[in-house]
């Protein structure tokens, strides 16, 4: 019969070089060298008044170390940073085997604020002197991620103006005006019917209602055409809405009710007589508003041309930081943790070169 040797996978103490642990080449090793011998910390040292009789704090370059790290890895929960940190090696040797608690890690990461600021600029300095920013163009965009946080407004066009800031922000409808775009629909995703819990073969209804696009308005006769082919007749000319001219149509009853369409045309064809649509035609006052400046811009050739710029540039650091990185949702309150947070991750996104990213 034959005998093997005993393989013991329990704990037990081993000399390790934890500084070894952290080879040349690779992330760990390049964030361990920045922090400790490339960036200015001394920021974080007004932090602390525990120089006499106090106990000592954790160092912030340590901290940073592990979180950096922690968030490159796709680990974003503070309870599994406390965890890797016992049980990890290279966090181990990031932190120095200090086994730093979650709620340590979580106040610090909540109280960042301009801190992170000003090393995010000491980072893009490194990079700039290493010909890793272009200076030619910069691609800002936005994406949406759950947040313990009410929603904010957000858009700033007008903040844009003030500043004289020459940027190209696109609307809900700048790929449907854009004729690159055209047939885009065939390459979405079809609906999971798994998550899709309502039950549209039993209500009978389409998925879709028609909408002011679908109608043919002619703003010169000021005459309105439904899908059925049906003229309607106008019952709001010269109205304002919320500051923006308007022109209303209606459908006539004789058309509208025996029609074959109304359930593609009214949400409640059992309770609605008529269609009613608006077109929309600017601002009251006569003024351009700074969307539709806005969106004439982009509109333009030398606008689309530019930001068709940004899908090789900002579009990819989303989809890195959400897929590989696993950065689903902001664990942190309040606008300015969360900028915090965001500038965590966008340190940590290009960590396969060993540098961060200025996107």
């Amino acid at each position: 019969m034959a005998r093997y040797k005993h393989i013991d996978t329990s704990p037990r103490f081993l000399a390790v070089d934890l500084q070894r642990q952290l080879l040349p080449g690779t992330f760990e090793h390049a964030l361990n060298h920045l922090l400790d011998h490339a960036l200015d910390l001394s920021g974080f040292d007004a932090r602390f008044c525990n120089d006499v009789t106090d106990a000592t704090a954790y160092p912030p370059a340590m901290l940073l170390k592990v979180i950096l790290f922690a968030y490159s890895q796709g680990i974003i929960s503070r309870r599994d940073i406390e965890r890797a940190c016992r049980e990890h090696v290279i966090f181990i040797a990031l932190s120095g085997d200090s086994q730093p608690h979650f709620t340590t890690l979580a106040g610090f990461v909540s109280s960042l604020g301009d801190d992170i600021a000003r090393i995010f600029t000491q980072i893009l300095f490194i990079c700039d002197k290493q010909g890793l920013i272009g200076r030619e163009m910069f691609a800002i965009d936005g994406v949406k991620l759950p947040s313990n946080a009410s929603k904010a407004k957000s858009g700033n066009l007008k903040e844009l103006a003030e500043m004289s800031v020459d940027a190209l922000i696109a609307d809900n409808a700048m790929r449907q005006r854009d004729e690159r775009f055209d047939g885009q629909e065939k390459y979405k995703v079809a609906p999971d019917p798994l998550h899709d819990k309502s039950d549209k073969k039993a209500s009978g209804k389409p998925n879709r209602i028609y909408r002011p696009k679908d109608f043919r308005y002619d703003p010169v006769t000021q005459t309105c055409i439904c899908p059925a082919g049906k003229t309607l007749y106008g019952n709001g000319s010269g109205c304002e809405i919320g500051g923006v001219a308007a022109i209303r149509f209606q459908g006539a009853q004789r058309d509208c009710m025996p029609c074959e369409q109304r359930d593609r045309c009214l949400r409640t064809p059992e309770k609605t007589k008529a269609r009613q649509v608006t077109f929309f035609q600017g601002r009251a006052d006569g003024q351009e508003s700074h969307t539709d400046k806005m969106r004439k811009r982009i509109d333009s050739p030398e606008g689309r041309a530019r930001y068709g710029q940004r899908f090789a540039t900002v579009e990819p650091v989303f989809g890195n930081l959400r897929h590989n990185k696993q950065l689903n949702r902001f664990t942190l309150r309040g606008r300015k943790k969360v900028d915090a947070q965001w500038k965590l991750y966008c340190l940590v996104h290009r960590r396969i070169t060993g540098m961060p990213s200025s996107n």
